[in-house]
């Protein structure tokens, strides 16, 4: 719970293989296949309408969550920094 709509992709990064959460999707609108290789920049699917199921009854966001190694987990929120230690920050990823 939490994330309402989830969609998980493996995938390398700087030689390293991470997995990728994606929360609060319309789980409808996903084009991709398991197995398919997705190409950086390509679209997959839609965030969910805000304030439903597929945002948990949140408002219409992206919940981004990348963590080293092919382990699947949604973790959330964690009450101390230590948790994230093989979580990676996107924002190194996309030089903000």
């Amino acid at each position: 719970t939490g994330y309402g709509g989830v969609v998980v992709e493996k995938c390398t990064i700087n030689n390293e293989i991470v997995t990728v959460v994606y929360g609060h999707m319309r789980l409808s609108s996903i084009k991709a296949v398991v197995g398919e290789e997705l190409k950086a920049g390509e679209e997959f699917a839609l965030l969910g309408t805000g304030f439903s199921t597929e945002t948990d009854g949140e408002r219409k966001h992206l919940h981004l969550d990348i963590h080293k190694g092919s382990e699947i987990n949604i973790k959330g929120y964690v009450q101390s920094r230590s948790e994230l230690g093989d979580w990676v920050d996107p924002k190194v990823l996309l030089d903000l």
